[in-house]
């Protein structure tokens, strides 16, 4: 989460697990349909951003950082 003008943004990171394709048009539905699946269950448009396996971080545990809340509120 990030605020930019007054307005937090969330910015959903996806990775790529077993999936390749440089079907720059198969790619952005992809992120249109996570995008409106998650807006239909948490009513907020996040910004979907499609990352390559491994590219997500993991802390000591291997567990995945899940949330990275990144507004300054003060």
């Amino acid at each position: 989460l990030v605020t930019k003008d007054a307005v937090d943004i969330m910015t959903v990171e996806v990775e790529l697990a077993g999936m390749f394709t440089d079907d720059y048009s198969r790619l952005q539905e992809l992120a249109r349909t996570i995008t409106r699946l998650l807006k239909d269950e948490i009513l907020i448009t996040p910004k979907v951003k499609l990352v390559p396996k491994g590219t997500l971080a993991v802390n000591d545990d291997k567990k995945a950082v899940r949330v990275k809340d990144l507004r300054k509120l003060f």
